[in-house]
């Protein structure tokens, strides 16, 4: 009779409360292994890469190898846009990713990226696990998602190969590469930069290329993709916080066994927190490697570059919705006193 490893620690509940892990027992015959995908963009030093890992890792452990977790790193199974359409259809079963990216779809979960309404990670953590995280895992719903847990891709910076940033003023002309997602875009015309859409997977030889002057993602993405070979500078300018949240195709969570999901729900959660302590404590880290390679880091006030988010703020009020900006804006100030 197969027997679960359920390992007894403390974990954060579907909202944050605590859940406790207890043995359970399969009667019957071992099973065939179930397999899902699980898919992700990010490369083998960004701590989404190394936390998916060990989620694959325990998931095996756990269900003594009757749930295996096949994990399809660094956009191996399409765009990131691509994989999101995967996973609500259900070729793909999981997938680490950014609600925003589905933002034609749901306009709303532009919400998630508002320049400058997060005081640190702390701050949007608690927000996205805490004050807001039922409002959004009925949206995720709503759009073929389940949610499972919350990861973290960091807070985005810049990078560009023609002067150092500290205010303003120094991203006024630059020409930069943006993922195709309004509030990114908004945010840096609003600091008088122009931008160009270009896929991720051809962003390093756009650089190369001189095709754009920089782009602006975070920092240990800058870092695993090897920017710094094709960069000069950059800059903590912190204007937007990217999510990474840990979502399922709805079938695919359905068909799991009471004991599959409390597994996934369990170390989706225990290792979304690891990525994003990893996350906190590795970009000082980062900083340093992106020095050590040659690359000029500055760490600007953003108190100017916030002030001057008024266009962005007005295209993303009139996409999301007005009655849902405020309802957000309540979730992101109560996240200042949780």
């Amino acid at each position: 009779m197969p027997k679960f490893n359920l390992r007894r620690r403390d974990f954060l509940g579907t909202a944050g409360s605590a859940v406790l892990a207890t043995a359970v027992i399969i009667p019957g015959k071992a099973r065939a292994a179930t397999r899902l995908k699980l898919a992700h963009g990010v490369g083998p030093d960004h701590p989404i890469y190394q936390s998916a890992e060990d989620f694959a890792a325990s998931v095996a452990e756990r269900t003594n190898g009757e749930l295996m977790i096949d994990v399809f790193p660094q956009n191996e199974l399409g765009t990131t846009h691509d994989v999101a359409r995967q996973t609500q259809m259900g070729a793909v079963d999981i997938n680490l990713t950014n609600p925003p990216v589905i933002e034609t779809q749901a306009p709303e979960t532009n919400v998630i990226q508002i320049p400058y309404q997060f005081d640190d990670y702390a701050h949007a953590h608690r927000v996205l696990g805490d004050t807001a995280n039922a409002w959004l895992r009925e949206l995720l719903a709503r759009n073929q998602f389940h949610w499972v847990a919350n990861y973290v891709f960091g807070f985005r910076a810049l990078t560009n190969s023609v002067r150092e940033i500290h205010t303003p003023d120094d991203i006024a002309g630059l020409n930069l590469r943006v993922p195709p997602e309004v509030s990114i875009k908004s945010a840096l015309e609003a600091l008088g930069a122009t931008t160009q859409t270009i896929a991720f997977n051809e962003l390093y030889l756009a650089l190369a290329s001189n095709v754009v002057d920089g782009q602006d993602n975070p920092l240990a993405v800058s870092y695993a993709n090897k920017f710094y070979e094709v960069q000069k500078f950059a800059a903590t300018t912190n204007h937007i916080y990217t999510a990474s949240m840990m979502l399922m195709n709805p079938n695919s969570w359905s068909k799991l066994s009471p004991e599959f999901q409390q597994v996934i729900s369990e170390e989706g959660l225990r290792t979304g927190e690891e990525c994003q302590a990893n996350l906190l404590t590795s970009e000082a880290e980062t900083i340093s490697k992106l020095e050590a390679a040659g690359l000029i880091v500055t760490k600007p006030d953003t108190a100017p570059f916030r002030e001057l988010m008024g266009p962005s703020y007005d295209i993303l009020r009139e996409r999301i919705g007005n009655e849902t900006w405020e309802k957000w804006m309540t979730f992101v100030e109560d996240g200042r006193t949780a």
